[in-house]
């Protein structure tokens, strides 16, 4: 923001009679060509000197460069700020970088501690080859699907793509194919899309779980809470408890991993307010009230008269 006052000092003396009026004009406006010519170089009277036409009211600070405070704070929070002299704004905004990063750090050292334990808590207690058999079992059942029973071998309906699976799987319940350990080892993504299905779709690979199903000389005979006239797990009375404690370990995981992420975007939230506010508070600074002085000559009452001016600006 600039503003500008301008006062303009108009010295025309009148006197109440001839003789003071021709004296003080004759010392000071009379229209001769000494006067003018140094009313015109930018004084108002014989004996001063020339002013600069631009002094500073700081006494020529060295003004401050506002890219560089903002590149500083842009590097570092504060920086700008210590470069600009304001070293207690500096300290605030440093002392959030510090502070956000140890929340970036903090959370998502919890997040994957969580991330660890839920995981071996799903290897423990989630079979998977429990919901493989599973899954051929219906496969080989003509009443579900839309292509009668599937007549290949186990090792044959393991190879076969998804696309064609479901065509021998129920509508209801089967909608997502569980990546097998060569994909997830191969995948970091398929690897998270098996722990967060085995989870969250609890109709489709409950049945999986080993408070779920009973086994009897190798073989599964039952599961707990399921309705066997039902194709997919229907968790009656709330039966399976232990799909529920891995997904709301899952959920702290994610959680913490959320509240990391939300650090960071604080961090650079930080540095881009750090880096604005540096190089504004330079410009302002470099850009506070400076005085201009100067003197013209003007046409008064018929002749040159000389008038001083001094100007302001911030």
């Amino acid at each position: 923001m600039k503003g500008a006052i301008s006062i303009l000092l108009a010295l025309t003396l009148v006197s109440i009679t001839a003789a003071q009026e021709a004296s003080l004009s004759g010392r000071l406006f009379e229209a001769n060509p000494t006067s003018l010519a140094l009313a015109d170089g930018g004084v108002t009277t014989p004996g001063l000197a020339p002013p600069k036409s631009s002094a500073t009211a700081s006494g020529g600070t060295k003004r401050l460069q506002p890219g560089k405070a903002l590149m500083l704070s842009a590097i570092m929070p504060g920086a700008g700020e210590y470069y600009s002299g304001h070293k207690l704004r500096a300290a605030a905004f440093f002392v959030v970088e510090i502070a956000a990063w140890a929340a970036v750090i903090s959370y998502y050292n919890q997040g994957m501690d969580k991330d660890k334990e839920f995981k071996t808590f799903a290897d423990q207690h989630f079979v998977e080859g429990v919901y493989r058999d599973r899954e051929f079992l219906l496969a080989q059942d003509p009443v579900y699907g839309d292509s009668g029973a599937y007549n290949g071998t186990r090792a044959e309906w393991d190879d076969e793509e998804w696309d064609l699976k479901i065509h021998y799987l129920p509508d209801r319940g089967y909608t997502h194919e569980l990546p097998d350990g060569q994909d997830r080892s191969s995948s970091r993504s398929h690897d998270q899309q098996y722990y967060e299905m085995i989870g969250k779709y609890i109709h489709q690979f409950g049945f999986a779980w080993d408070d779920v199903f009973v086994m009897f000389n190798g073989q599964v005979v039952s599961y707990n809470g399921d309705d066997p006239t039902t194709a997919e797990y229907d968790d009656q009375f709330g039966w399976a408890q232990k799909s529920k404690r891995y997904m709301d370990m899952r959920y702290d995981s994610n959680q913490l991993l959320d509240r990391s992420s939300l650090a960071i975007q604080l961090v650079m939230l930080n540095h881009v307010a750090s880096a604005l506010h540096a190089s504004f508070t330079v410009r302002a600074m470099n850009r506070k009230a400076e005085g201009k002085v100067g003197f013209r000559t003007i046409d008064y009452d018929g002749r040159k008269v000389g008038v001083g001016g001094l100007n302001f600006s911030w």
